[in-house]
């Protein structure tokens, strides 16, 4: 029993490993992490050499007690490997670390690499078997053996695989190419694979580890086998992992002048000590795998303990794959057939030509028999699975149902009919807690300017809870504090006069004049108060969630204010505004990407991805992270898709996550008031116009517009990383529509099927094909960016890495991309929704008027990996059917839904026209400036408004 528990547990800690490896921090600081997961397995191997005799085969090498993986052998020392050198130790150590550094090098560019290709291990490892002068096979069995007696039928097949060199090779290569199949099924990311990432390389570092990898099985096979005990054998492996942990060190402490500019420099340290914790528990887990291994060193070949574990991952693969058949995640039902069938029949080999006669804690027969239900299941649930259409496209159903719930929205927003209902209902929806004085005279102002929102303000209340859980009098103190900062001006309203604080020769006093002549008509209803207000494009207060959590518990209290020590008013003046410094001297003060990550992740909950670790995986996309707000490969919950905590690869894939903050963002709860945020981010939401206003909107109708995707990108940057350069979401949308993409680029998108062209299903299809049936206007006016080189200094990135475009008419089109910048929003949302033209929006940022745009009915809403982004156009545009427009060599042809598209359009003007007024802007500011006057008051649970 215990033989079977050591298999086990060399199997689930090996599967454990590559689970993790996705989602700690280790794989950003991978010379140090090695470094010390390595250090850490082998003091545990140590430390368990102390227990050996407690451990199996403790009597030495020969000791046949245990055998999850040995063959029924004549002569034990047939099993054996010839006897090791005494240089092979130096070999083996000098094997793993430069294994480490060529998975570095695959890491830089993961996006190049080739899945699947570790599932060709054994193949690797079957070559060395039959290099000449290699022991012979195992010898057949005494049929005179007492043994032979107990065989079942299976074993006597068993027999006859046995004496078939030709069963090894075809057995191995069939599970192999099966585990290889499984692997290489995930669909892939817009991460960009650029013409200067040199891909060869990349898989060139693939095959030389694969080889390596071969090399350190085999070598540490060959060690630990002759090892006379188990305490000697794991001192041995205990030694071994010291020794290379010493070299990572080495390379570790080389690094930097061997690699000055290397991506794999990452310093991300991880929240608290989270880092240190995937750290020991990997290196316990990594030691916990080679001592199981150890245990099994003698019972078997490297080639039959490198079988199983590939056949176990592939097999997990191979199951995930078959269960996603026919969706968007898995258009290849043919592929996953084929890897289920491979597995089962070459590991149904593999098993009786290595002669193993149990797999972990299951017999050959058992398994062989499970494998054989396995082939049968899956020649008869994939073509099942793959046969399923949808009766109709899911976007209809999307947007009817969209449609009802923006009714029923519009309701619950707009409740009240008249004073004492709006009390009532503000009550209601804030715990008791009264409205705040003048709300009569605000919601006679929101009458009056015919305001379609009068109840629904979630976000101020959101914006402004943490702060009740604050005294009044340190809230005024962080007020100055956060004006000190720069490009931090002040608003100031006084004896029922607004004013600022920005002199005419500041660039953002026109900005400052708009939001004064906002206020200024409700300012006598105002009590005094000042206002920090950021005027940079990012937001500025990034406090952790516990902070943010405990000053809204205490916010939630009634009566607390009481408690809160009473302070003056405040002060006369008005402090001068200071100036984020510019040029290349300000680019020593940008906050580090690593350091704005890690910021960042404190911003969520314990356990959730962003928290726990960092996201590597560039290259294939990240479907537990697209799948809670999606259905299908289309974005359904939108407020959902905007929280980055479970959307870790937005971390890699969203140019504001990879752009170093100019201006560093506090981790104190300070009282700052900015145009835009994302949810991570604690300021407080105001209508705040740009320096650069966006363009007017279009008069003409939708159906006098160019029925195309229309977008042009402007970038200026002073400084981009190569991940920047290959991760930003601009730079992913301009290649994953052009028509210069690779042409071994597929793209998964719903189409009309090709059995029945009444229903749809997935297909995998060519996206330069795509691109070129899709009408799609889409590409950079103008691209200027630095990129790093080995040096201090940096190269311009050409024009034609991307392509320019002529700048067009922007609402001249039909459908308008809406894309983040680096820093904030796209400032042409709003235009684009007052013009009858459909939004298709893909952001994470929010603004005062968000929670007034409804998916599906004023924008479309696109997820930023750009993964729906085809299947969403096509939708609306169709496709037609010319001999130019070949998708996988086949014409198709596909109605687009051009009534939805101009519903869609209409809706969005109407609502715009009512709801997002300058009137509108006032009437959240009244709202918004009232409840901020109450908070800011040390008798703030005294002054609310009560009817009389």
């Amino acid at each position: 029993m215990s033989s079977q528990l050591t298999a086990f547990c060399a199997v689930t800690s090996f599967l454990w490993l590559i689970h993790s490896l996705e989602g700690h921090q280790i794989i950003e600081q991978p010379r140090l992490s090695s470094l010390l997961i390595l250090l850490i397995a082998g003091v545990a191997s140590y430390a368990i050499s102390y227990f050996a005799d407690w451990l199996p085969g403790a009597n030495g090498r020969y000791d046949d007690e245990l055998g999850p993986l040995k063959g029924a052998r004549a002569n034990s020392n047939l099993n054996l490997p010839r006897k090791p050198r005494r240089y092979f130790l130096l070999i083996l150590v000098v094997c793993i670390v430069v294994r480490f550094e060529a998975f570095h090098r695959v890491t830089v560019d993961l996006q190049c690499s080739k899945s699947g290709i570790e599932a060709l291990l054994p193949l690797a490892i079957l070559a060395y078997e039959y290099m000449p002068g290699r022991f012979p096979r195992p010898a057949a069995k005494d049929p005179n053996d007492p043994e032979e007696f107990a065989k079942t039928m299976f074993d006597d097949i068993g027999d006859w695989f046995t004496d078939s060199r030709t069963t090894l090779v075809s057995g191995t290569l069939l599970l192999s190419w099966g585990a290889y199949l499984a692997s290489s099924l995930e669909p892939r990311s817009t991460f960009l694979c650029s013409t200067h990432d040199r891909s060869f390389s990349v898989v060139f570092a693939q095959l030389f580890g694969l080889g390596l990898d071969a090399a350190i099985a085999i070598i540490i096979w060959r060690i630990l086998a002759w090892a006379r005990t188990t305490k000697s054998r794991l001192r041995t492996l205990a030694g071994i992992l010291v020794a290379s942990s010493a070299g990572t060190g080495l390379m570790y402490w080389m690094s930097p002048s061997l690699w000055p500019a290397g991506p794999s420099n990452f310093q991300f340290r991880g929240v608290g000590s989270l880092y240190f914790f995937d750290i020991v528990v990997d290196g316990l887990t990594l030691g916990v795998f080679l001592v199981s291994t150890s245990f099994l060193a003698t019972e078997g070949t490297a080639l039959s303990f490198v079988g199983v574990i590939t056949f176990v991952v592939g097999l997990v693969l191979g199951l995930q794959r078959a269960w996603l058949v026919g969706t968007w995640e898995n258009t290849s039902p043919t592929s996953t057939y084929f890897a289920l069938l491979f597995l089962s029949v070459g590991f149904s080999l593999f098993i009786y030509a290595n002669n193993l006669n149990s797999v972990v804690f299951l017999h050959r027969a058992f398994v062989v028999l499970l494998l054989v239900i396995l082939a049968l299941a899956a020649t008869i649930y994939t073509p099942i699975k793959a046969s399923r259409l949808l009766d109709g496209h899911p976007l209809s159903k999307v947007i009817y149902d969209s449609r009802v719930g923006a009714d029923r929205w519009l309701r619950y927003a707009a409740q009240s009919d008249s004073l004492p209902v709006a009390v009532q209902e503000y009550l209601e929806r804030h715990n008791g807690r009264d409205p705040p004085a003048k709300f009569d005279v605000w919601y006679q102002f929101a009458k009056d300017h015919k305001s379609p929102i009068l109840d629904h303000f979630a976000q101020i209340e959101n914006d402004i809870l943490p702060f009740w859980g604050m005294a009044p009098s340190k809230i005024r103190e962080g007020i100055r504090r956060a004006v000190d900062e720069p490009d931090v001006a002040m608003l100031k309203i006084h004896n029922g006069t607004a004013k600022h604080n920005l002199g005419p020769a500041n660039a953002y006093r026109l900005v400052m004049e708009e939001l004064v002549n906002l206020v200024q008509p409700f300012a006598e209803h105002l009590p005094d108060m000042e206002l920090a207000i950021n005027m940079d494009d990012r937001p500025r207060v990034l406090v952790p969630l516990d902070d943010v959590r405990r000053y809204k518990a205490a916010g939630q209290r009634k009566r607390f204010s009481k408690l809160f020590p009473r302070d003056v008013g405040f002060p006369e003046d008005m402090p001068e505004p200071k100036l984020a410094p510019v040029g290349p001297d300000a680019q020593r003060n940008y906050l580090p990407v690593t350091a704005l990550r890690e910021m960042t992740a404190l911003t969520c909950p314990t356990g959730t991805a962003v928290r726990s670790g960092v996201h590597w995986d560039i290259r294939d996309i990240c479907e537990s992270c697209v799948n809670p707000q999606s259905t299908g490969q289309f974005l359904t919950n939108w407020p959902l898709s905007q929280n980055i905590c479970h959307q870790s690869d937005l971390l890699r894939l969203h140019s504001f996550h990879i752009t170093p903050a100019e201006l560093r963002p506090t981790q104190e709860l300070l009282p700052v008031f900015s145009r835009s945020k994302t949810d991570s981010y604690s300021d407080i939401l105001l209508p705040l116009r740009r320096i650069t206003e966006p363009p007017e909107p279009n008069t003409k109708s939708f159906d006098d517009k160019i029925k195309k995707l229309y977008w042009r990108g402007k970038v200026d940057r002073l400084w981009s990383s190569r991940e920047l350069l290959r991760g930003g979401q601009q730079e992913r949308l301009v290649h994953t529509v052009s028509a210069s993409v690779s042409g071994s680029e597929k793209t998964s998108v719903l189409l009309p099927s090709r059995r029945n062209h009444e229903k749809f299903d997935y297909q995998e299809v060519s996206t330069k094909d795509l691109n070129a049936a899709l009408p799609i206007d889409v590409g950079f006016s103008s691209y200027s960016a630095c990129r790093p080189n080995s040096g201090n200094n940096c190269d311009l990135v050409r024009h034609d890495d991307f392509g320019t475009r002529v700048d067009g008419e922007l609402l001249n089109h039909q459908y308008v991309m809406c894309l983040d910048t680096d820093h904030g929003p796209s400032r042409d949302v709003l235009s684009v929704v007052r013009s009858a033209t459909v939004p298709f929006y893909a952001s994470v940022f929010k603004e005062w008027y968000s929670e007034r745009l409804l998916p599906w009915v004023h924008f479309v809403p696109v997820d930023l990996r750009f993964h729906g982004l085809h299947s969403t156009l096509a939708y609306f545009t169709g496709i037609e059917k010319k001999p130019e427009y070949k998708i996988n060599g086949r014409e198709v042809e596909m109605k687009g839904r051009v009534d939805n598209g101009k519903w869609i359009a209409d809706q969005g003007m109407q609502w715009a026209s009512k709801a997002m007024r300058k009137e509108d802007m006032q009437v959240y500011l009244f709202r918004l400036l009232l409840e901020w006057g109450r908070v800011i008051d040390d008798k703030r649970d005294e002054t609310g408004f009560v009817l009389s």
